[in-house]
């Protein structure tokens, strides 16, 4: 099948995009699909919990000055995905997962012209796609190229956010960024899956009418699931929350919870 693109971003941070595309990329490599991460956020977070994935799944990885598993030099790194001359390949993380990095690099890339990065990157995208069938990417909180970019190559877009007046202002400006790739025939078959209601306190007044608001308001833009803040999923950084340390499926809430929001993301992608 056709490789399918899913893209987690709203220009806030900490809302929760890393965390959900963790459990996204997870989602598809416990279903057997082909999955590619790619991680467009300088920070590194999903880059550091594939590479961890990777070194408990015995692949051998360089170490970094902390220690810590590193991108080889020879795997294909962000900012490798918008030069047309690169030819490296994702980083194999698992049987069917693959990863493409965040690296220094990204900060050239946002320096550069943004109609040449949007070309290479697409060119390079499609390069790629026949070998995986579904993408996962996580970007940053900024306002940036790298987030247009993202767009540009994606199918389908996801945006988390918590109940508060500086997240959704982060998600109103992208939307309006979905809105303009869209329509300026950059990437017309993006496709916004919709907003992920996140770290929810039900027991918080302020929270349950700014929810109940944005269902009224927005409809079927708002998914149908939601995400309460849980300990258990701040921690799950290296295996989903769902899945104890023995590999045994978690009966917890959290687990329960996270594993309907990706099948919910799941079915709108059609997979």
């Amino acid at each position: 099948m056709a490789m399918k693109t899913v893209v987690f971003a709203n220009q806030k941070g900490g809302i929760g995009k890393t965390t959900t595309s963790r459990h996204q990329f997870w989602h598809f490599e416990e279903k057997g699909l082909r999955t590619l991460g790619i991680d467009l956020d300088i920070q590194g977070n999903f880059t550091r919990s594939l590479l961890n994935m990777a070194a408990e799944n015995g692949i051998a990885l360089p170490l970094d000055d902390f220690g810590r598993p590193a991108l080889p030099e020879t795997a294909l790194r962000a900012s490798g995905l918008f030069d047309v001359e690169n030819k490296d390949q994702p980083l194999q993380v698992g049987k069917n997962t693959f990863l493409i990095g965040a690296d220094a690099g990204m900060l050239d890339v946002e320096r550069a012209d943004l109609d040449e990065v949007v070309k290479a990157g697409q060119q390079r995208f499609k390069e790629l796609a026949d070998d995986y069938d579904v993408a996962v990417i996580d970007t940053g909180p900024s306002v940036s190229g790298l987030l247009v970019v993202a767009l540009s190559i994606a199918d389908f877009a996801v945006s988390p956010c918590k109940p508060d007046r500086d997240a959704i202002e982060g998600l109103m400006g992208f939307f309006t960024n979905v809105r303009r790739v869209a329509e300026r025939g950059t990437n017309p078959r993006l496709a916004s899956l919709g907003v992920l209601p996140n770290q929810i306190d039900r027991k918080r007044a302020f929270h349950r009418s700014t929810l109940d608001e944005m269902r009224q308001n927005w409809g079927d833009g708002v998914l149908p699931v939601e995400l309460p803040e849980r300990a258990a999923i701040d921690v799950a950084k290296d295996r989903p929350v769902w899945r104890t340390e023995a590999g045994t499926v978690s009966r917890s809430v959290a687990a329960k919870e996270m594993m309907a929001v990706c099948a919910c993301i799941s079915n709108r992608m059609g997979l």
